[in-house]
Formats: C-alpha cells, sequence, structure tokens
C-alpha cells in the first residue's frame, strides 16, 4: 500500500477508534458508570476530505467493552466503502480528567498514542503515530457523538469527521 493510502487509512482509523469517548460527559467521580454507558454498539457514516478532489463517505459500525472497573474502554472497530476498508482496536485509559491510550490498525500493520482531557461534551486529545499527528475533538450526547479529526499537515487528509448513534 502507498504511504498516501496508508497514511489515509491510519487516520481514519484514528478517527474512528476513538471517537466513542465523546458519548462521555465531563469525567467526574461517576466516570465509571459513564464509561460503562459507551459500551455496546455504535454505527454510523463518516466522510474524509482529501487536500484535493471530493470527500469520501463511509459507513462504520464501532463496538466498546468497559473494563478495569470502568476506567478503561477497549473498542473495535470496522468500516468501509466501495474503495476500502479498515479495522482498528483502541485502548483508552481515563484517570480523572485525563485520558491516555494507544491505538492499531492491524491491517497495515500501524498504530500510536493517544493522550489528551475529558470536556465537558467529550474529548479534545492529541493523536500520534509514526505516519502522522493530528488534534481530535469529540462531542456528543448520550445517543450521537460528533467527531472531527485535523491533522497537523494536510498532505494527504484536509479534515475526518464522523457521526455516530447508538440509540
Amino acid at each position: 500500500m502507498a504511504v498516501r493510502s496508508r497514511v489515509a487509512v491510519a487516520a481514519a482509523a484514528v478517527l474512528l477508534s476513538v471517537q466513542s469517548a465523546g458519548a462521555i460527559n465531563a469525567l467526574d467521580t461517576v466516570g465509571a458508570n459513564q464509561i460503562t454507558r459507551l459500551a455496546g454498539r455504535w454505527a454510523g457514516s463518516a466522510s474524509m476530505v482529501p487536500p484535493s478532489g471530493p470527500s469520501r463517505s463511509f459507513k462504520c459500525v464501532v463496538v466498546y467493552r468497559a473494563a478495569g472497573n470502568g476506567s478503561q474502554l477497549r473498542q473495535k472497530l470496522r468500516c468501509k466503502n466501495d474503495d476500502f476498508k479498515l479495522e482498528a482496536a483502541t485502548q483508552l485509559t481515563i484517570s480523572g480528567s485525563t485520558v491516555t491510550g494507544s491505538w492499531e490498525d492491524p491491517v497495515n500493520a500501524i498504530g500510536g498514542d493517544v493522550r489528551g482531557i475529558v470536556t465537558k461534551g467529550g474529548f479534545d486529545v492529541h493523536l500520534g503515530g509514526r505516519f502522522f499527528q493530528a488534534k481530535l475533538e469529540v462531542n456528543g450526547s448520550g445517543c450521537e457523538q460528533q467527531v472531527k479529526l485535523t491533522p497537523v499537515r494536510a498532505d494527504y487528509i484536509k479534515e475526518l469527521s464522523a457521526n455516530l448513534r447508538k440509540c
């Protein structure tokens, strides 16, 4: 796979891997209960905007499982359209208002770290990896999530966004 395609797939995987965290409201002493509420299946659509040309749409399914007495969240992602398919796994740890973790795209053998903070409507995190760095903003309510990923360099992707529903 070309580096350009690998970066695009990696960015999409990272975006969708951590977007479920947006359903959590501000994490406080009931944080474990909020993480547990993420458990289950989320589905929806995503859009990738390249540096030039039309955006690309795809459908996604994300399944989440709480672990570690509610302080950890494990995620499995599958997305596809006519042109490509991606899979990703994420492990997040929530401690107070801090989010840390890692993501992996096993199909392309790439991954990286996740670090940031819990906000009132979700998360603001920095995504790291060998092929890119990006800012991820996640906001949502109990049934919906809105996610926006903005890579530091827009060489391959200008923006990724997604809308998922659980209810």
